[in-house]
């Protein structure tokens, strides 16, 4: 018995003297509109549907070639051009490329009767899943069709299960918002002026389609509708395993993916444009430092990348653990309130149902579910997806889809993975507490910005913009058009955004209409004033205006701090100071142009903010040298960063920093450096992240009087071990 391989589509187009008509606002003619629609369901198919076969007819051509006029006469101008075979960018390349429109003329009525035969003998010996006749036409050659042929071909198309679609003008789309290509149906505009063979022709039309359940579709919304490209169909695939509940309670259940992560294009053979033999090499680099280096096989380990932080992992310390069999273990029952959003997990949810043809577990499923739908419980569960593999926890919600009693299925974080993000409030003061003309022009804006009434359809009726049922992803649909570009036009640039994506991306033209009296009503209402931030430059220029002072040795007390910090473009002269910058960490050298490139690298402030404090905590409290101008640099330096990148983390380390300072004898430094320079708290007024008031700012600077701390020798001397370290430094 031969497996079936997919559906079979047969497209009908016509190329004749009558598709020169314009259609449209663009003024395209139906010709090209037709060809684009081929085209574009020829794509969709190899993206969407690969298993699929499909074949052209072509009627209007000035040759003819089909089996039906070989065998009876008849048929005349109409071509079978592509026999039923999986689609391809070769079918594709000659179809934009080769077939043009012609000066002849041919009946949509013999064409479909061709694509009917052609298709019947086409599928002889495979097996298909369905058939389906595309007929692209304006319908405008009159034809003698007798209503026992029309009756025939019909009976035709329905006895081999088959559907016929036709695309043409002069049809209407009342719920063109939900509407998708070939499941659902238009009508014809009975109010357009027409000719008598386009009226008649319509009518045969209507039999034929009412009689396979056919489909109807204008030109100009069937291009638009065949632009967005459907994710491949894939057959639903259960997790069949064993819900326990204690030791006595088991259930034979299937779990099926209800919502799940979109995926683009997967991976796919490599094809050469040109038909020719092509191989993909993979080649693996090093680099350290961004520059390329060899490295032995030997002196790799494994290791994790926790943020920029390299983190070796040796493998002969691993602890061998066997999770067991594949399972779906109860843990308990919780309140379902107790269930936040917060503490849901992983890609997607699942639905549990009871495994096919299991009686006796779809009972227990029944009574588990109402059981706890009533008490308002949810089942905390550990799962094994395969043997040995990692156990999760999950959250098993009672529910009834469609009438059936069922659980939804949802992963669950552990207390480790569980994160609790601080923000700062958004009112820093009362002062800046919106009055109530502000809230109300925001209101207004809201109001105006609505989306449910956003979009005007060709009748007049309002509907909702970006519906969730009819919007696709546009960065998936733009590689799906890219790809398929490439494809077509190897040696072109590729595309820009389409311009059915664009409408994805942009505000609905009704809502930026109505929306600019309110957005005028809040630039009125809210004053931006411009707050300005010191730059790098700024700090760097007032590092090279401090003087060195009491901190700086013999050797250097008449010098000032380093200007500049070496650009890209000065670190590649191969000079001694671009290989002295070539640093991976902040240290006590030259801890301010470190942890400026540092940061210019891209390395995380977090972590470039640490090694800084690091290198200051060294040079002050452990270095056998003054510290000198570099810690002023270093903290001028980690101030104006912070300012711009957030002042949580440079407060919470001054705070702690100020008591280190007044505890180990290090006043004079707190009085001279972070007093005399300002390098306290950073304030609301200095960056609107901060959550410091300027009155608690100010006050930071104070210090409490108290009686110093000293530690006294047993005669009464007083004893200072930082003052030893200087004193001793100063000797020499």
């Amino acid at each position: 018995m031969s497996r079936a391989i997919g559906k079979a589509h047969m497209i009908v187009l016509d190329v004749g003297r009558s598709c020169a008509i314009a259609t449209g606002r663009d003024k395209q003619s139906f010709f090209d509109k037709a060809k684009t629609c081929a085209s574009l369901i020829v794509q969709r198919l190899i993206f969407s549907a690969p298993n699929d076969h499909v074949g052209i007819v072509l009627f209007g051509t000035d040759e003819t070639n089909n089996q039906l006029n070989v065998d009876s006469g008849g048929y005349e101008n109409i071509t079978e051009a592509f026999e039923l075979k999986p689609p391809n960018w070769q079918t594709l390349r000659i179809l934009q490329n080769q077939v043009v429109r012609t000066e002849s003329e041919a009946g949509w009525f013999d064409a479909l009767i061709v694509a009917t035969n052609f298709l019947r003998n086409g599928a002889l010996g495979k097996k298909f899943t369905g058939y389906s006749i595309i007929l692209l036409s304006p319908l405008f050659v009159a034809g003698d069709i007798d209503q026992s042929q029309l009756d025939s071909v019909a009976d035709g198309i329905s006895n081999m299960l088959g559907v016929l679609h036709v695309i043409t003008n002069y049809v209407l789309h009342p719920a063109a918002s939900v509407a998708t290509i070939f499941t659902t149906t238009g009508t014809f505009d009975e109010q357009a002026s027409k000719t008598e063979a386009r009226t008649e022709n319509e009518r045969y039309v209507r039999q034929i389609l009412d009689a396979t359940d056919g489909t109807l579709a204008n030109i100009n919304w069937a291009e638009r509708m065949l632009t967005f490209f459907d994710a491949k169909a894939v057959r639903p695939t259960p997790w069949n395993s064993t819900l326990t509940i204690g030791t006595k309670v088991k259930l034979s259940i299937s779990a099926y993916y209800i919502v799940c992560e979109q995926k683009g294009l997967g991976s796919f053979k490599v094809d050469s444009v040109d038909d020719a033999a092509s191989r993909v090499e993979m080649r693996t680099q090093y680099f350290l430092n961004d520059k390329p280096a060899e490295i032995s096989m030997q002196d790799i380990i494994m290791g994790y990348m926790y943020g920029s932080t390299v983190v070796p992992y040796d493998n002969t310390i691993d602890i061998e653990y066997k999770s067991g069999d594949c399972r779906l273990a109860c843990l308990g029952f919780t309140a379902s309130n107790n269930i936040l959003e917060e503490h849901l997990s992983g890609k997607g949810s699942h639905v549990v149902v009871a495994k096919k043809g299991c009686g006796a577990s779809n009972q227990k499923l029944c009574a588990l579910v109402k059981a706890m739908y009533e008490l308002n419980v949810v089942m905390i569960a550990t799962k094994v997806y395969r043997k040995d593999t990692k156990p999760r926890l999950n959250a098993l919600i009672p529910t009834y889809k469609h009438g059936n009693p069922c659980l939804v299925m949802l992963e669950l974080i552990f207390k480790d993975e569980l994160c609790s993000l601080k923000f700062p409030s958004l009112l820093k003061s009362s002062k800046n507490k919106p009055t109530n003309e502000q809230y109300d022009a925001i209101d207004k804006l809201i109001d105006n910005m609505n989306l449910m009434d956003a979009v005007d359809d060709s009748n007049g009726e309002c509907r909702e913009a970006f519906a969730l049922n009819s919007t696709f992803n546009p960065t998936l649909q733009h590689v799906y058009l890219t790809v398929a570009h490439r494809a077509l036009n190897p040696k072109q640039p590729l595309p820009g955004v389409n311009s059915t994506l664009q409408e994805l991306i942009d505000v609905p033209k009704k809502v930026l209409d109505r929306s600019k009296a309110a957005l005028d009503d809040v630039r009125k209402a809210f004053e931006l004033k411009e707050i300005k931030q010191n730059t790098r430059a700024e700090w760097l220029q007032r590092m090279a205006k401090i003087k060195v002072g009491n901190y700086a040795s013999s050797s250097s007390s008449s010098t000032t701090i380093d200007s500049g910090v070496l650009m890209d473009e000065e670190a590649d002269d191969g000079s001694d100071d671009a290989n002295r910058r070539m640093v991976v960490s902040v240290g006590t050298v030259t801890p301010a142009e470190d942890f400026a490139l540092l940061l210019r690298r891209g390395e995380k402030f977090a972590t470039v903010a640490t090694q800084l404090q690091n290198a200051v905590f060294e040079l002050l409290f452990t270095s056998m040298r003054p510290p000198g101008s570099k810690v002023i640099a270093a903290l001028l330096a980690y101030r104006s960063e912070a300012q711009k990148l957030g002042p949580y983390r440079y407060n919470e380390w001054m705070t702690e920093f100020k008591e280190m300072l007044l505890t180990r004898q290090k006043a004079d430094f707190w009085e001279t450096v972070i007093v005399g320079e300002k390098l306290g708290l950073i304030d609301s007024q200095e960056s609107e992240m901060s959550t410091v008031s300027v009155d608690q700012a100010a006050n930071f600077y104070k210090t409490p009087t108290q009686n110093k701390m000293a530690v006294e020798s047993s005669d009464g001397d007083y004893i200072d071990p930082d003052c030893l370290f200087d004193e001793l430094n100063g000797s020499f």
